[in-house]
């Protein structure tokens, strides 16, 4: 029974910290991955096949808010995923990827940044995981930070955007 009571006061004096940590990332910018950019299919030679297809997993977000300035300072920790059809000699590959900000539509600022896949030999999958912790934001007047995103994708050439938009957003 004093097993049971002491669980029940524990639990209860962790709900307020939990409560603290959860209105404070609900009043953070958003963050999504562009579903046209979150895949880059790299193929070469003649004719293309297939090298390997970055995508990106996960996209999480942080923020600090200053009261009184209404100065945001934020970070996005992104998982990505490669693939490599064939297992082999290992490998190193560079895929280019954005972080911008955006509001009612338009984007504020945008960053290009570099993700490095290392592929083992044998591998055919290599994860790897970002931070970008240097996201700064000034909100408007009449704005909130809620107002605002945090949006994510790989920097994409024309012929790659086009195939992810015939390919489409799910597996046939």
């Amino acid at each position: 029974m004093r097993k049971n009571v002491l669980q029940i006061a524990a639990v209860i004096f962790c709900l307020p910290l939990l409560a603290c940590s959860t209105s404070k990332l609900a009043r953070c910018p958003s963050v999504s991955v562009l579903v046209d950019t979150a895949t880059a299919a790299v193929w070469q030679g003649n004719p293309p096949q297939f090298t390997y297809v970055a995508r990106i997993t996960d996209a999480k977000r942080d923020c600090d808010i200053e009261k009184f300035s209404k100065n945001v300072q934020g970070s996005v920790d992104i998982t990505f995923q490669a693939y490599r059809p064939r297992a082999g000699a290992p490998a190193m590959y560079t895929v280019p990827f954005f972080v911008a900000i955006s509001t009612e539509g338009r984007i504020l600022a945008k960053k290009v940044y570099s993700m490095q896949f290392n592929f083992d030999t044998q591998q055919t999958v290599s994860e790897v995981s970002q931070s970008i912790d240097s996201l700064a934001l000034t909100v408007g007047r009449d704005k909130q930070a809620t107002d605002y995103g945090i949006l994510v994708g790989f920097q994409l050439s024309k012929a790659q955007l086009d195939f992810n938009r015939r390919a489409g957003r799910y597996p046939r």
